[in-house]
């Protein structure tokens, strides 16, 4: 579940220690490719969540570029857990020492800890602090929230990284913005041009493994397009998906919109086509200030059918849990390649050791519910294309 700042490319790799640029360069290539003009002034601050850090805080080592450390970072500003962002070179130090195998964000915990994988550590400080939690009251919408939480982190970023890297243009600009980070703003350091260069080449070579091959880009894009729809949608209504307040849904969610937001042709069409989604993006960055309350969706079916949760489960049905199903079958049968079709166009990569746990996690979490919430979901996920998936026996 959101294996998160992880290459996707690569997964279970080794630190690395070796000088220089082409340390920096490659040990930053180990940071998600995960990953404007809209909400600048936003991202380009460093943010401490209270105006005093002390050593019983916790510190939360990130990059703007990865859609997994925004993810976590609007989360811990919402739950008003006091945290200090770090990012360039004292983030990277930290994935690269203290965590196995590499992967931001990394949270260090006041007892000296360091944990990795957002998804995990939400579950985490989700049950160590009540106040203001991301997890719905009801189990039905607790449900749905972790299964959308899941299809933004696994699935968003094949579209996502395609047009971060797919044309020269953006190749230039975003490999720019994302070692103007790394240098923490020093565009004159005298390892600048090559670390862009180093890091476009990089991300541009894994295209492939990410985010498929070119027969199948159209319908990747056009799947990122789909969840853009339905936001915008959803966001000249009410903010949120269960109520008045924010699931780890919307998180995941934002992380991914987070990085549209700031590269070149994604941006353009955010700004253009998607306004409010545009800005919405903006406005999660941090809702510290946010008060509300879960109200029940699942309470009566039609709530559900007609709710933006819905068009959410069909975007999973039709692109997320076939790719975790087809994922785990050719690593059952040691193929290295997977494939499936969505409306006859085949979508081959790389099997991901990464994705595997992926579906029994959402297979046990589906087993765990009560048989009424079953019954209240089943038509929902059926009709969405999700059931056949979820609803299978260890």
């Amino acid at each position: 579940m959101g294996f998160d700042g992880k290459n996707p490319s690569i997964p279970h790799q080794t630190k690395l220690r070796v000088s220089g640029a082409a340390s920096a360069g490659r040990a930053l290539s180990y940071c998600i490719s995960h990953h404007g003009q809209v909400c600048n002034e936003v991202y380009q601050k460093q943010i401490v969540t209270m105006s005093m850090i002390t050593p019983d805080h916790y510190k939360l080592y990130g990059f703007l570029m990865s859609p997994y450390s925004m993810k976590m970072r609007a989360y811990l500003r919402y739950r008003r857990i006091p945290f200090q962002w770090v990012t360039g070179e004292a983030a990277n130090n930290v994935a690269m020492t203290k965590v196995e195998p590499y992967m931001v964000p990394v949270l260090g915990y006041p007892d000296g800890s360091y944990v990795n994988d957002s998804s995990h550590l939400i579950a985490d400080l989700e049950a160590r602090y009540r106040d203001r939690s991301t997890t719905p009251e009801s189990e039905a919408d607790a449900f749905l929230a972790l299964l959308i939480e899941d299809y933004a982190d696994e699935w968003l970023v094949a579209p996502f990284f395609l047009y971060r890297w797919e044309s020269e243009a953006d190749q230039t600009h975003n490999a720019q913005w994302i070692i103007y980070e790394y240098f923490r703003g020093n565009i004159g350091h005298d390892q600048f041009d090559t670390m862009a260069e180093m890091w476009r080449k990089r991300q541009t070579s894994l295209l492939s493994a990410v985010s498929g091959k070119p027969a199948s880009y159209d319908m990747v894009k056009a799947s990122l397009h789909e969840l853009l729809a339905t936001m915008e949608n959803a966001i000249r209504k009410r903010p949120f998906f269960f109520g008045s307040r924010p699931s780890s849904a919307e998180f995941a969610i934002f992380g991914m919109l987070s990085q549209l937001v700031q590269d070149l042709s994604a941006n353009r069409f955010m700004r253009d086509q998607h306004p409010f989604t545009s800005r919405w993006v903006g406005v999660i960055d941090d809702i510290s200030d946010f008060e509300g309350t879960w109200e029940p969706l699942c309470d009566q079916p039609e709530h559900l059918m007609n709710s933006p949760v819905y068009e959410l489960l069909k975007l999973s049905g039709r692109y997320h849990l076939p790719m975790l199903l087809a994922n785990q079958r050719a690593s059952q049968n040691q193929e290295k390649v997977y494939c499936f079709e969505v409306a006859g166009v085949p979508h081959e990569r790389r099997v991901l050791p990464r994705f595997l746990p992926c579906l029994p996690a959402l297979q046990q979490h589906y087993n765990a519910l009560s048989d009424s919430t079953k019954a209240t979901l089943n038509p929902a996920l059926e009709d969405a294309g999700c059931l056949q998936f979820l609803n299978v026996k260890p």
